[in-house]
Order: C-alpha cells, then sequence, then structure tokens
C-alpha cells in the first residue's frame, strides 16, 4: 500500500513538473504592431530673379531697381535716350531669370508698351526681346542634367538674324518670328522644358538661370517718352 502511495505520489510530481515547463514554454516574449504613412509630392515651379541685370549701350537712365539672386523678380530701369542723340548701335538691357521645378514648367510672357500716338512714336514692335543661352550645366549642384529646354523666341534680339534696316521705310525693324515685344501682347510661351531640380532640398537655391535681354535701336522717332511692362509667368502644365 506504502508502495502504491508512492508510486502515485511521483506521478503526481511528475505531472505537475510537466505542466509548469508546458506553461514555459507557452510564455509570451514578443509582440509587434504598425504605423502607416501617406503623403504627397505636388508639383512646384517657381520664378525668382537670377541675379543683378547688366546695362550698356544707353546714355543717361539707369539701373533704378535691381535683381537679386534669389528674390522674387522686380526690375525697374531707365534706358535714356533712345533717339538720335544717342549714337550706340543699341540699348540692351539683360536680366537674369531663375526658374525651379519638380516638373515640366512652361514660361510666358506679356508686355504693355505705351508711347503717344503719332506715327514716327515708339513701338512695341521696336523694342526687342528673346531668351539668351540656356544651359543645364553639369557644375550646378541637383541641377536635372537629363532636362531640355525649348526656347520660343528668336534668341539675342541684337543678333544679325533678328532685325534689318527696311529697304522701303529706312527703319530699323526686328524681323525675326517673336523677336521683340509687338509679339507678346498676350500672354506667349517664352521658354518650356522638363523639370529643372532633381529630388534635393528646398535649401539648395541653384536653378536654371538665363538672360531675358531687351534692346532698342535709337532711332528718329517722335520727341516723347515710352514705358513698357513685362510680365513674366511660369506654370506647370
Amino acid at each position: 500500500m506504502q508502495k502504491t502511495l508512492k508510486s502515485l505520489t511521483q506521478m503526481a510530481t511528475g505531472v505537475a513538473f510537466v505542466l509548469l515547463l508546458s506553461v514555459v514554454a507557452s510564455a509570451q516574449v514578443s509582440t509587434s504592431g504598425q504605423v502607416n504613412l501617406s503623403g504627397t509630392v505636388s508639383k512646384f515651379v517657381e520664378l525668382n530673379s537670377g541675379g543683378a541685370v547688366t546695362l550698356t549701350g544707353n546714355s543717361g537712365g539707369g539701373v533704378s531697381t535691381d535683381g537679386v539672386a534669389g528674390d522674387p523678380l522686380l526690375v525697374t530701369v531707365a534706358l535714356g535716350e533712345l533717339g538720335p542723340a544717342n549714337s550706340n548701335s543699341f540699348v540692351k538691357l539683360s536680366v537674369p531669370l531663375k526658374i525651379r521645378s519638380n516638373t515640366n514648367y512652361v514660361l510666358s510672357m506679356s508686355a504693355t508698351v505705351a508711347s503717344g500716338t503719332s506715327s514716327n512714336r515708339m513701338l512695341a514692335s521696336d523694342i526687342g526681346f528673346g531668351i539668351g543661352a540656356v544651359t543645364r550645366s553639369t557644375s550646378v549642384v541637383g541641377l536635372h542634367t537629363g532636362g531640355s529646354d525649348v526656347d520660343n523666341t528668336s534668341g539675342d534680339p541684337t543678333g544679325a538674324s533678328n532685325g534689318a534696316v527696311n529697304s522701303t521705310s529706312g527703319k530699323f525693324e526686328y524681323t525675326a518670328a517673336r523677336s521683340h515685344l509687338g509679339a507678346f501682347s498676350s500672354s506667349t510661351t517664352v521658354l518650356s522644358g522638363s523639370r529643372v531640380l532633381n529630388a534635393v532640398p528646398r535649401t539648395n537655391t541653384n536653378g536654371l538661370v538665363f538672360p531675358a535681354i531687351f534692346s532698342v535701336k535709337p532711332q528718329f522717332y517722335d520727341e516723347g517718352a515710352m514705358t513698357a511692362t513685362a510680365t513674366f509667368t511660369i506654370a506647370a502644365p
């Protein structure tokens, strides 16, 4: 009888030990959870000043409000004498523009000119306009050099192929397509292209910089004042 009780006691102890091991083996040793994120990258385009302007061939006048690289584009320039008292071939203004984008862009311009009512007054077509060389230099950090840009002007308006003296009237005229402000009386594309910057932080101040060039050939215009405003707009199509 004692043997039987001893055996039962040993068996019960063994069962208890096995159960204890089972509890230890199934204990929780880790847990997990999730954090789900979402976001959006929108199209972005930006136009600013590309730096200080250059004025040449002027007699009098000067730069009243210059361009500052990275600041909003707001330039005011007095071209000075535009009549025959100025013996220079052209009065020429070069205004650096800087554009930045993470998508395709379209840069447009519209112009207004006021200069009196006489038949020999200075007209919008007497103010040359064009875009200078546009280069995606590999030396500009963050610039998307795999892109391309299409100039919708005839380039530097003072170029020999962009104007000539009319053999009938004797007046110098800008004759190339979109080579003067008269071609931009309503908003018209100036330059278009692919994304400008690679995936770089906003603090990267680089962009695509190129000159917008304006020019006037001094001639025997009627006496009087002329004012002109060129408004640039950039958009993502």
